[in-house]
């Protein structure tokens, strides 16, 4: 059931992000209220679930002193699914992203120098709480 949640939640704000340069805030408080019920029912996770916005806490401060090099919406996107997640597989699902990031930041500064390049960060979400998901399912 969270894996569904999850995969839908990043999946609207991809779609979002890129063609609007935004996350969806009605999506996202959406999300929020599911998971609040979903904590509700599963109880003897509670704070491992809740300790999973820290990431996502943790990424709005840095956004915050950033100057906004981080969006805000990254660190809310961050922050809702690891309500769902927990604070390990957000860790895990936060690093991957951040790899990716760096990938693709780096297949983009292999071009022009001295052009300063912004890109989405939820579609990197997306695919770092995606792959792990699907090798999961094929290996099963």
């Amino acid at each position: 059931m969270e894996q569904i949640c999850v995969l839908s939640f990043l999946s609207i704000n991809t779609y979002w992000d890129i063609r609007k340069g935004e996350i969806s805030l009605a999506v996202t408080v959406v999300y929020t209220v599911l998971n609040i019920l979903y904590l509700f029912l599963n109880r003897q996770r509670l704070i491992i679930l809740l300790a999973g916005v820290l990431p996502g806490l943790l990424l709005l401060c840095i956004g915050r002193f950033s100057g906004g090099a981080l969006g805000m919406g990254d660190g809310l996107m961050v922050m809702v699914s690891g309500l769902y997640m927990g604070i390990w597989k957000a860790l895990e699902f936060i690093a991957f992203a951040f790899i990716l990031a760096a990938i693709w930041a780096g297949a983009l500064m292999t071009g022009e120098r001295g052009v300063k390049f912004s890109f989405p960060f939820v579609p990197f979400l997306l695919v770092a709480y995606a792959v792990p998901w699907i090798i999961q399912i094929v290996r099963s």
